[in-house]
């Protein structure tokens, strides 16, 4: 009887320690999965993900950039900076100055701080072409000479006006490109200058006229209320 119950003791021992042995292994394996499995969904990952992110965003702003760029180069290409300027015998019926007459106006009324245009001309003196503008603002003249080609105000005195001309407007009632259109259906030839004024409150374009003839000069005049035309030879 002692023998036999020694050898059953043992053998409980034997499969209490082999269990013991395949739960610690197994309990082994458990915490290694464990543990590589939050590595593959850890910080590396999220960092890669917001990598990916900033280099959207960053191509995404170098684009904008791009584009900004592309629009501003558009915006310079229309202005008068760096225009070429037209040459002494340009005629001015076939071409245009940088520096229209509608732009010179809003040059000298921004220079002279507001008013009324009351007299506008444009020819070539002392080698470029120049705007010369009355511009009258409460019983004050100002008369400003204005760079045809870069815009720039090269000359503004002031003074008091006793004169109340009325104001003119080179868009209406006649547009001085209709105006020139008239004066060159009476004496064809190249337009030199053109001015436009009042005498006695009457409006008019003077048109000054390279006759193609080879003729002297002549000064077309165009009423702007009635299209009346006046040749002064």
């Amino acid at each position: 009887m002692t023998r036999t119950s020694a050898r059953s003791r043992s053998t409980v021992r034997a499969i209490a320690l082999s269990a013991l042995v395949l739960g610690l292994a197994a309990g082994c394996g458990a915490d290694s999965g464990s543990d590589e499995a939050p590595a593959v969904e850890g910080p590396g990952a999220s960092e890669q993900e917001d990598a990916g992110t900033t280099a959207d965003d960053d191509t995404a702003s170098e684009g904008a950039a791009s584009d900004d760029g592309a629009a501003s180069d558009d915006g310079g290409a229309g202005s008068a900076a760096g225009a070429a300027a037209l040459p002494e015998d340009a005629d001015l019926a076939a071409e245009q100055l940088p520096i229209t007459a509608e732009k010179a106006v809003e040059i000298g009324l921004g220079a002279a701080g507001g008013g009324e245009l009351v007299q506008i001309e444009i020819d070539h003196d002392d080698d470029v072409w120049e705007w010369e503008l009355e511009i009258v603002d409460g019983g004050r003249q100002h008369d400003l000479d204005i760079d045809a080609t870069s815009g720039e105000v090269t000359e503004h005195d002031q003074d008091d006006d006793d004169d109340q001309d009325p104001a003119v407007d080179v868009t209406s009632p006649m547009p001085y490109a209709e105006a020139i259109e008239i004066a060159l259906g009476k004496e064809p030839g190249r337009v030199s200058g053109w001015d436009l004024s009042s005498d006695d409150g009457r409006i008019h374009y003077t048109i000054d006229i390279d006759r193609s003839s080879g003729d002297d000069d002549v000064e077309v005049e165009v009423d702007v209320e009635t299209g009346e035309v006046r040749v002064d030879d």
